[in-house]
């Protein structure tokens, strides 16, 4: 072979080589390349654009923490490391002190331990008024001590009062709670102070619509459909009472379950209204005589 020849053959694949090599890099790896800058170009766009909902983000986390640091600041929860039952007792004696008449009976009834923290569990067994006990069960959640009422229930019942036997309204409870305890020191004792005043509710859930039974009549008020109306002036009507004494009454006076609605001298008419353990009762008295009375 010829040196020329020889020569010609190198650099045609030499020549072939760097054809290839161009063909590669401008048709294969420099358009994946571009591809690839392209995106990321795209994502950095992407990025660019969401920086104020980032920043916002960033506002309302620091916002957060701010707000989280201030309530641990002024924490007014009591965790102790222990429960202690005497302790826990007197607690809850304290807050039937600042609550009112509240019958209890405490039960206890063990522990739960738990990595850090516990509990103790506790059975209460009374009765009280609803007014009393809604302050009782308030001081509970809202007061220094982290307790949580795991479990309540609670029956209407009746009562008589010693001297005047009056009817008496009353909640009988039943009720689980949990005294929390933890191992944690900063927990023992809290930073902050809270003004304890129990919300006050408007209605009492627990009253009927209709009483079972009628208060007695111990303000020896005139008991109006034992009563017999004798006369009738202007403003004025007089009755024959249940216990046959003469009683004067006016419009408006309050009488045994009620009150005198309207005096009529024309027609000799005394009007009222009772109210009979919630049964809503108007009737009306009239003089004996066939005759008006002028």
């Amino acid at each position: 072979m010829s040196y020329t020849l020889r020569n010609t053959i190198v650099l045609g694949v030499i020549f072939l080589i760097v054809l290839a090599l161009g063909i590669y890099f401008s048709m294969i790896r420099y358009p994946g390349r571009l591809a690839e800058v392209d995106d990321q170009i795209n994502e950095i766009d992407k990025e660019l654009q969401n920086t104020p909902d980032l920043l916002n983000q960033v506002n309302t986390l620091t916002q957060f923490v701010a707000q989280t640091k201030a309530q641990w600041a002024n924490r007014n929860k009591d965790i102790p490391p222990t429960d202690v039952t005497g302790e826990t007792y007197a607690r809850l004696i304290e807050t039937i002190d600042r609550s009112g008449n509240v019958k209890m009976d405490m039960l206890y009834n063990g522990v739960k331990n738990f990595e850090k923290y516990g509990y103790g569990m506790y059975d209460l067994k009374g009765d009280a008024s609803f007014e009393d006990l809604f302050k009782f069960l308030w001081f509970i959640e809202n007061g220094r001590y982290l307790y949580k009422i795991r479990s309540l229930e609670l029956k209407q019942a009746w009562s008589k009062e010693k001297e005047s036997q009056q009817p008496m309204l009353y909640v009988s409870y039943h009720m689980m709670i949990d005294a929390y305890f933890s191992s944690v020191p900063e927990l023992s004792a809290s930073t902050g102070e809270r003004l304890l005043q129990p919300s006050r509710l408007a209605l009492n859930p627990f009253y009927p619509a209709i009483l079972p039974e009628i208060p007695p009549n111990t303000r020896d008020l005139v008991e109006i459909k034992r009563s017999t109306l004798k006369g009738v002036i202007a403003g004025k009507a007089y009755l024959q009472d249940q216990n046959k004494r003469i009683r004067e009454l006016s419009e408006g006076d309050e009488i045994y379950l009620g009150y005198v609605a309207k005096i009529d001298p024309e027609y000799g008419k005394l009007e009222y209204v009772l109210n009979e353990g919630g049964i809503i009762d108007k009737g009306e008295l009239t003089i004996r005589r066939g005759e008006p009375i002028k």
